[in-house]
């Protein structure tokens, strides 16, 4: 099995996975989404709230907070924060205090409620490392695959060839001695026009062992430390379920 990145833009890594399949890469997808924790406030202790947002309604946007943490953390362990905040003023994200100076809110200009004159916000936080399974929320990113797409073209030379890769919605085809080839096969979303309007002298295929797959960190750790712990928590359940195979079935 082989990766290769393919591009990175702000929180979001691409990257080509070549020699593996869809039952494997759809177990790793699931496993970034259930079992790799992470680092989410759970717990809302409010002493005092003017703002004109329910109890409930601030608590929810807390949650919803990505968080960043250093190294070391395990499932199960917890941190506190807390905000103090007096009107007038638009109390932030960033006015969030963390008692653990490795940890911090990633998104500090996220505008949290609005304080009027004499208008007071008092709270404190427990942030909890928990996994997507309990809730989504604790999801560490959002990750999806595609499989690679490959042209075969199935004569000589393809008829009307301009046309179809000028008719291409994603502009990622081109002509290459009168055949039809992907110049960018990152960006084809196998909408099957080009195959449409072919008539048959080319087709359009999904491959069995090539994936494209999208990451998306929510709390800024690097695509390669996620997929990374993922593969490590999916190798112990095989380990384990291997063990209990052998003590059950003789």
């Amino acid at each position: 099995m082989n990766v290769k990145k393919i591009r990175q833009e702000g929180s979001e890594t691409v990257a080509l996975i070549t020699g593996t399949n869809s039952t494997w890469i759809n177990a790793v997808r699931r496993t970034v989404m259930t079992a790799v924790p992470s680092l989410v406030i759970e717990n809302v202790s409010i002493y005092r709230n003017d703002s004109v947002l329910f109890d409930e309604y601030l608590a929810s946007r807390l949650g919803l907070l990505p968080l960043k943490r250093g190294k070391g953390f395990k499932k199960g362990e917890k941190v506190k924060l807390f905000i103090h905040a007096k009107g007038p003023k638009t109390v932030y994200a960033g006015d969030i205090e963390s008692k653990d100076p490795g940890v911090e809110i990633i998104n500090k200009d996220t505008p949290l409620t609005k304080l009027k004159e004499n208008q007071e916000l008092k709270l404190e936080m427990e942030a909890l490392m928990e996994t997507g399974k309990e809730h989504a929320k604790w999801q560490p990113a959002l990750i999806s695959f595609k499989e690679l797409p490959e042209i075969k073209n199935n004569t000589a030379k393809v008829k009307n060839a301009a046309k179809i890769v000028e008719d291409c919605p994603r502009k990622v085809l081109e002509v290459k001695a009168g055949k039809i080839v992907l110049k960018n096969p990152y960006d084809c979303i196998l909408c099957g026009s080009c195959e449409e309007q072919s008539n048959g002298q080319i087709e359009l295929l999904p491959s069995n062992s090539s994936f494209i797959v999208s990451l998306d960190s929510f709390d800024h750790r690097p695509a390669k430390e996620i997929l990374s712990e993922a593969t490590d928590i999916l190798k112990e359940k095989s380990v384990e379920f291997q063990r209990e195979v052998s003590a059950k079935i003789k």
